[in-house]
């Protein structure tokens, strides 16, 4: 992972030399601008489209992921009755203290299962959901960037996330500007995210 990294490094860099070469050579100026992608998932001025399908998703994983707080919920109420203190002059029934740590370990292993195919369900359905909606943003940006004149766009979520961010110019965050462009577009059948 850490090659890959330094590969996208490698590649910013060459970008942003490659630019300044022919720059100095006397071509026309090349126009760089970056895109902040973690944008797009806000509410008030993020992508419509990328919106309404993580709000689709959210609803379709709700009760599954209502089951696990409520499993989560009865293994700690039942922690916590079993770390309770218990007065000295009261007697301990060791069976019950035994059932409710049999009951306690087998709601455990329930919610760990749950967990997994929960996750596994999540995975699977934001790649059917988000996929198509992330792949048609993918087309924008680039017909953004050949309308508008730019060279390269950078995604720059990901490269802070990869830590390659050594200097930013504000004045290069076409985000706010993609965004009007990308929900302006007429709607496609290729975005629409509908829940199974």
């Amino acid at each position: 992972m850490k090659r890959f990294y330094t590969f996208a490094l490698t590649l910013v860099f060459t970008a942003v030399f490659a630019v300044s070469a022919f720059a100095q050579a006397g071509a026309q100026p090349t126009k760089i601008g970056w895109i902040d992608t973690g944008a797009f998932a806000d509410e008030k001025e993020g992508v419509t489209k990328y919106i309404n399908a993580l709000k689709a998703l959210d609803t379709e994983m709700k009760p599954s992921q209502t089951a696990l707080q409520t499993l989560q919920s009865r293994i700690q109420t039942i922690a916590a009755d079993l770390n309770k203190p218990v007065p000295a002059n009261v007697p301990v029934d060791q069976r019950a203290l035994l059932a409710k740590q049999e009951e306690g370990q087998s709601l455990q292993r329930e919610f760990e299962f749950k967990k997994k195919e929960y996750d596994a369900k999540v995975e699977k359905r934001s790649s059917e959901v988000l996929g198509p909606v992330s792949a048609d943003i993918s087309r924008a940006i680039q017909d953004f960037a050949k309308t508008k004149g730019y060279a390269v766009v950078l995604d720059i979520a990901a490269l802070a996330q990869a830590n390659a961010i050594l200097a930013l110019d504000p004045g290069s965050n076409i985000t706010k500007e993609f965004i009007t462009f990308y929900n302006a577009r007429p709607a496609t059948a290729a975005t629409a995210a509908t829940p199974k």
